[in-house]
This record gives structure tokens, sequence and C-alpha cells, in this order.
């Protein structure tokens, strides 16, 4: 019983440490096809990346792919400064 009140007491404490993975499937039926010749170079990937984002009204100063799938994006605040944001590409 003490595990769980501390594991809870953590949970509720740092909810800025805990997000989903994005390389994890979403539930129900997915199907996907692709064809494409090498890989983008880190720019080139950045820069869909925004591209993207921008498409759904987010302007991103950087975007980069973390390990999980994400997209890490760093937007303005509107106060002048920036907040880290991650994306799922998929949603």
């Amino acid at each position: 019983m003490k595990h769980a009140l501390v594991l809870a007491l953590l949970l509720a404490v740092t909810p800025t440490l805990a997000r989903e993975r994005c390389d994890l499937p979403e539930p129900g039926l997915h199907v996907t096809f692709g064809v494409g010749i090498g890989r983008y170079t880190d720019e080139e990937q950045e820069t869909f990346d925004k591209m993207e984002l921008r498409k759904r009204g987010i302007t991103a100063r950087t975007a980069k792919r973390t390990d999980d799938g994400c997209i890490e994006a760093w937007v303005p605040d509107g106060r002048g400064g920036f907040d880290t944001m991650y994306f799922d590409e998929d949603t």
C-alpha cells in the first residue's frame, strides 16, 4: 500500500515528466503503404515537420524528431519566450 501511495504522489507531483510515446500504435486497424528512395536529411525532415505544423496552425521555431517518434517543437508562448511542445505526427 505504501508503494502505491508513493507512486501516486510522484505522478501527481511530476506530470511534466509523463508523456505518451509516439512510437506506440493507436488502438484500431492501421494500414500503411510507402515508397521511398533514401532518407531525408535532418534539415529536410525539420523543414517538412515545420510545414506540417504550420498547416495545423502551430508556428514552430524548431521541430526535431525524438527517439520515440514524437516531434519536439519550440513554439512561441506569446509572452516573448518559447515553450517546448511534443506532437505525434499521426495525430
